[in-house]
């Protein structure tokens, strides 16, 4: 081979590179985009199960690992590209308790959102309602390296109404006791998850319920102290 034939095939391979690696340049960042939006599928299945496990939503990333997610803590921080993936509760659920529930007008706001950005630090502030809703309804579609995981969870809650008609009686929910002491017992009326333990007692101090369960749709109770004993909580509210 002369080396005039040499350097004419170089300069064909260096043409054929040039044409063809943008295309799998393009082919391999889509490879990774697609497995990113599957491993922020696999996360947000975790974070579901962990709410529906603990009735609590996870506070980070790495408690998922492994019983939730089968990726090691430092794999659910940072995605493959050695940039952070960071997951936000809507600002307005972030201090949820089940005991306590949510109130019917945040159940709009049961999401998270799950972010990762395989160009750079997606590094989002998301402190308020607004902040949250940017980024809820940004469209990642239009900047390929951002992918974003919008998670929905208000399928899992329900509603638990308690009423007292007259002084006494006490609940529990998510074994915390409420007491009336002879007194009226508060109104309830919140959004509770899908399997929440249920008490309802007719003694005035909390201890053994007549009716015991787990949340499975909602539900109300009445408790009237005129009605003759074990029957002083009623799901209906015709007679006792």
């Amino acid at each position: 081979m002369t080396l005039i034939t040499f350097i004419g095939l170089l300069a064909i391979l260096s043409i054929g590179l040039a044409v063809v690696s943008p295309s799998m340049i393009r082919v391999w960042d889509r490879t990774s985009e697609d497995r990113e939006t599957r491993d922020l599928q696999l996360i947000a299945n975790g974070v579901i199960s962990y709410l529906r496990q603990n009735h609590a939503f996870p506070s980070l990333l790495p408690i998922l690992s492994p019983d939730f997610v089968p990726l090691p803590p430092a794999q659910l921080t940072q995605n493959p590209r050695g940039f952070p993936r960071y997951y936000a509760l809507h600002p307005s659920i972030a201090g949820f308790q089940s005991s306590t529930g949510l109130p019917v007008g945040e159940l709009v706001n049961a999401r998270f959102l799950l972010i990762s950005n395989l160009a750079q630090d997606a590094a989002p502030a998301i402190t308020t309602p607004a902040s949250f809703e940017t980024w809820w309804n940004m469209d990642d579609s239009t900047t390929p390296p951002l992918i974003i995981h919008r998670g929905t969870v208000g399928h899992l809650f329900y509603m638990v109404n308690l009423t007292p008609k007259g002084n006494g009686g006490s609940f529990s929910i998510d074994h915390q006791p409420t007491h009336s002491n002879g007194a009226l017992l508060p109104t309830h009326g919140r959004l509770h998850l899908l399997g929440t333990e249920i008490g309802l007692d007719e003694d005035n101090s909390y201890n053994t319920p007549e009716i015991a369960f787990s949340l499975t749709t909602n539900t109300g109770y009445w408790f009237d102290p005129l009605c003759i004993a074990t029957k002083r909580w009623n799901p209906l509210s015709p007679p006792c």
